[in-house]
């Protein structure tokens, strides 16, 4: 690549390539006029894109992490969804990502490769192919897997490229802050406009964000990282006081959100913090699965969960905040009594096909034939098309139990390895961002709980460079190791 660079930078000067860009531009548009076609317009801008994208790819991966927070999901008139201009860029990252591993195998850090997280991560996806092809409807199931190679490539691979110091680190969370803070603030305006009203909570956000929801997920997800990026910048005082100050708008903007679980995650973030600090990871995970194998077996124990159905006549929709929270506290708030109707649909499912499941994404077109009429809600014929609302209920009825012990176990090696890796490394500062990412780990858990957006263009992104963010900083951290030996 550099030898093809400089070959072209010695044949041809300035001007000569000004000139044969102002000539093929010409010729282009006098196409364009003569045929009435506004795509010969295009075509120039679009070459001169693709040849800065070849001259060097992290143009590309820069313009993606821009857009990002501004991209909006779009239907096509097939019917198919896509998120604009993020998702054709991902495709683009995605196969650039697959020539480069292609062409230079020779080269490749298989360090990077053997490290547990990713191992149980590429067993993740295998395991996503091998009950795909066993769907109900294979073709949106093969569809989810493709979605999901392509989240995964530039947000987990692709980083074991471009980052090589919490340096490159540091840059990439500036480039997804600066649009996320403007997105936000253009939110908190627009809500401004409605008295920050709880109603209107979902609308203001639209439509750039999906639905209130996913506004707070991708925020309190992000949140322990311009926190890490205040710590960083330190000895800056401009920068310190501005990152102080976007930290206090991710903060109202998640407060307004009105969203339980983004408002409670921030709790849960600062327990992270000191239960990394205090190695309790080993004790907390085991805890909690603990805790959930006696859950659920005290609610499928003499079918005991059927004691909990809702009042179908009290069990309607909250305008008010605070009336919100007390009909949860109550069991009469619609959306979490309509989660209970499918996740006890989610668990009857999981009875009938616990090996393989259903199939990925299978979910909504297979789950209305389990569900009971006694958690049946105003809201049950799903006019949304939405999930589970669980996302580990959701992997294990679509991929079977096996596919859901491969999720934990990654989940449980990247925050155990995360942890035990925060209290090896010697530098500070990539202390620092390790542990913005465990705690981004952790809260993405808790979200998880009670939503299935792993998949959500402005979600997703964070939790897998999260990951890929422990992995990078392990291989670093082994090469001082042994450079430290010799």
């Amino acid at each position: 690549m550099n030898s093809l660079r400089h070959s072209i930078l010695y044949s041809l000067n300035a001007k000569q390539v000004f000139a044969y860009a102002i000539a093929f531009a010409s010729l282009f548009f006098c196409a364009g006029i003569f045929f009435e076609q506004v795509l010969f317009f295009l075509i120039p801008f679009l070459i001169v894109g693709v040849a800065f994208i070849v001259w060097d790819y992290r143009i590309l991966y820069v313009l993606f992490l821009l857009t990002i927070p501004f991209s909006v999901e779009m239907y096509l008139p097939n019917g198919l969804g896509t998120d604009l201009p993020s998702e054709p860029i991902m495709l683009a990252i995605t196969g650039i990502g697959l020539l480069l591993f292609i062409s230079r195998i020779k080269e490749i850090d298989y360090s990077y490769l053997y490290n547990p997280i990713t191992v149980l991560l590429i067993l993740h996806i295998c395991w996503i192919a091998i009950t795909a092809v066993g769907a109900q409807y294979p073709i949106v199931a093969f569809k989810y897997l493709l979605a999901k190679i392509w989240y995964v490539v530039p947000f987990f691979f692709m980083p074991f490229k471009l980052i090589k110091s919490h340096l490159e680190s540091k840059k990439a969370i500036y480039l997804l802050l600066i649009p996320l803070m403007a997105a936000v603030i253009w939110v908190l305006v627009r809500h401004a406009g409605y008295n920050f009203s709880f109603r209107t909570s979902n609308t203001v956000v639209y439509p750039i964000f999906r639905n209130h929801v996913s506004y707070a997920a991708i925020l309190v997800m992000f949140l322990p990282f311009v926190y890490a990026l205040r710590k960083l910048d330190i000895e800056n005082k401009t920068r310190k006081i501005l990152l102080t100050l976007c930290i206090l708008i991710l903060v109202v903007g998640i407060y307004f959100s009105y969203t339980r679980a983004a408002q409670a995650s921030i709790i849960i973030a600062i327990a992270a913090y000191w239960m990394v600090k205090w190695k309790l990871t080993k004790p907390a995970v085991t805890l909690g699965v603990i805790g959930l194998f006696l859950g659920v077996g005290y609610l499928i124990n003499d079918k005991k969960y059927l004691e909990y159905a809702p009042d179908y006549q009290s069990t309607v929709s909250h305008f008010n905040y605070d009336n919100l929270l007390a009909a949860t506290y109550k069991l009469e708030d619609i959306s979490t009594m309509e989660r209970v109707h499918r996740w006890v649909a989610g668990g009857r499912m999981l009875a009938d096909r616990p090996w393989l499941g259903f199939g990925p994404a299978n979910f909504y077109n297979t789950y209305q034939d389990y569900t009971l009429n006694e958690f049946k809600t105003y809201v049950s014929n799903n006019p949304e098309k939405s999930g589970i609302h669980n996302y580990y209920l959701m992997i294990a009825v679509e991929q079977g139990v096996f596919g859901l012990l491969i999720f934990l176990a990654l989940l449980i090696a990247a925050l155990v390895r995360g942890e035990a890796l925060y209290h090896r490394i010697k530098d500070e500062k990539s202390k620092i961002i390790v542990m913005a990412a465990l705690i981004c780990i952790v809260v993405s858990c808790a979200i998880l709980l009670i939503n299935d957006m792993l998949e959500a263009d402005k979600v997703g992104p964070i939790f897998f460079f999260s990951l890929s963010v422990l992995v990078v900083y392990d291989v670093i951290d082994n090469r001082k190791e042994i450079t430290a030996k010799f």
